[in-house]
């Protein structure tokens, strides 16, 4: 799911009719264990996006020292590295240089974007029957009741 959409969706189901708010109130659990689902399978591509970093970090850095097999440069479809091998201090800028890494990195920093909106979300459904129930008390208070 992209953020765009889920924001999107969010902006739809957010709104509460204050011409229903029964029904709003019987929505909540609803809306609860769709963004629940949402962060859940988040969470995990999360986990799977730091772990394939985390690997492909490894490999970048038998890749920069050359220590790489033939058929490990094969598999990743990477030439021999034709550098001078860095030093233990220079391999971290090697490392943070690298465009694949990079890319690694920003889909991590992508997903924890995702999950910290959805982790947003669900406090705000959280909140969702207190301010039904305020909606109702205004209405009482203005009604005279």
């Amino acid at each position: 799911m992209k953020l765009s959409d889920l924001q999107e969706m969010w902006a739809d189901d957010c709104k509460i009719d204050e011409t229903n708010l029964g029904h709003e109130s019987a929505r909540t659990p609803t809306l609860h264990s769709k963004y629940l689902n949402f962060l859940s399978s988040t969470r995990l591509n999360l986990r799977k996006a730091e772990s394939d970093y985390l690997n492909l970090r490894r490999k970048k850095y038998k890749y920069f020292r050359g220590e790489m097999t033939q058929l490990e440069l094969s598999d990743e479809g990477w030439d021999q590295w034709q550098g001078n091998k860095p030093l233990k201090n220079e391999m971290d800028e090697f490392l943070n240089g690298d465009a694949d890494l990079i890319k690694a990195k920003l889909k991590i920093e992508y997903l924890s974007s995702i999950q910290e909106l959805l982790e947003s979300i669900l406090q705000q459904i959280k909140s969702r029957d207190w301010i039904i129930r305020n909606s109702l008390e205004w209405k009482k208070f203005v009604s005279g009741a």
